[in-house]
């Protein structure tokens, strides 16, 4: 049932309740409670093995909570913390595969305008440029929920700027977005809240 606009629930693109997730004796998230509005973005901090990467594959439905309840409200875009491309492909073929599997197009222009490295096979990129490609993957589709894992990571300074600009822009459309980072400077132009992650 789609949900009238103005009310409550629409004032939030992300709601968690109770979530938590174990692997085996590990508890990786406990009793999360946590909404975030649409047009705001949340970074998570805290020490590697915290659960914010865990907490992002649950968002993203890659993995299932053991308790709690997820709700994500509109099309979902995900950046994992590693290259999450097919390294035998080119970078057009790649673009067009996860385009598909979210039922949209390939735009002509794209982010850091990687669609010059269009007929590029993956494993001819350097770090950086994989990193501009699993982006610009992340954003197809006009995504009402992003997931950013490290986004910055293998970034150099003249595209985290536009890094940037492109997550301000999707701020400005409404999206809600999950930002883990390890540094605060890296994302304190366009923080709203920051969730602090201890053990679990």
């Amino acid at each position: 049932m789609r949900e009238a606009e103005g009310s409550a629930e629409m004032k939030y693109g992300i709601e968690l309740k109770g979530l938590r997730k174990e692997f085996g004796s590990k508890v990786a998230v406990k009793a999360l409670d946590l909404r975030i509005p649409v047009g705001s973005l949340y970074a998570l901090l805290g020490v590697n093995g915290a659960g914010k990467s865990t907490l992002l594959t649950i968002l993203a439905g890659l993995r299932k909570a053991k308790t709690g309840e997820v709700i994500c409200r509109g099309k979902i875009g995900y950046l994992p913390q590693g290259i999450s491309l097919f390294e035998d492909m080119t970078v057009e073929d790649n673009l067009r595969f996860f385009a598909g599997l979210k039922k949209c197009r390939v735009p002509k222009k794209l982010p850091f305008g990687v669609e010059r490295y269009g007929r590029t096979r993956v494993s001819k990129l350097s770090g950086g440029m994989k990193k501009q490609v699993s982006i610009a993957c992340a954003l197809l589709g006009d995504p009402q929920v992003l997931l950013l894992d490290e986004p910055c990571a293998a970034l150099d300074v003249q595209y985290r700027q536009e890094l940037v600009q492109l997550i301000l822009e999707k701020k400005s459309q409404g999206c809600a977005i999950v930002y883990v980072g390890h540094e605060p400077l890296e994302f304190s132009a366009f923080y709203d809240k920051i969730v602090l992650f201890g053990d679990g």
